[in-house]
């Protein structure tokens, strides 16, 4: 695929997802959110456009391998589920946000999860680098 093509798509997610924000923030029922859990709730209704399957979460185990990317409570987790995490984040800074949500989504609920918790930080983190919150 076209590396100009992914980035693109990437930027019309960041737009889109800046105005929602704004939408958001200006609705009583979000004025005392942060500008973190906003970014999260503008996430929810893309994550949630599609059935989850019904996989059981991973169980909780320890690993020596850590990542900023993550949550913390992904930090005692197998090595394999934290890959598969970043390797979600990744693909959505070259793919765009609803195609690998479409993949997350086939994924167990927990890296499902996960995924919106770093995805959230990720994109709170640019939104913000850029001024758009």
């Amino acid at each position: 695929m076209d590396q100009n093509f992914e980035h693109n798509i990437l930027e019309a997610d960041i737009e889109r997802l800046s105005k929602e924000i704004a939408e958001k923030r200006n609705l009583l029922e979000h004025k005392n959110l942060s500008d973190r859990e906003l970014v999260k709730k503008s996430l929810e209704p893309m994550i949630r456009q599609a059935p989850i399957n019904q996989q059981s979460a991973i169980s909780n185990q320890q690993s020596t391998a850590g990542s900023q990317v993550l949550p913390n409570y992904l930090k005692d987790l197998p090595a394999e589920t934290k890959l598969q995490v970043e390797q979600l984040i990744d693909l959505t800074f070259h793919q765009g946000i609803g195609k690998v949500i479409k993949r997350a989504l086939r994924a167990s609920p927990f890296i499902l999860d996960a995924f919106h918790d770093a995805l959230t930080d990720k994109l709170h983190d640019e939104l913000k680098k850029r001024k758009l919150i």
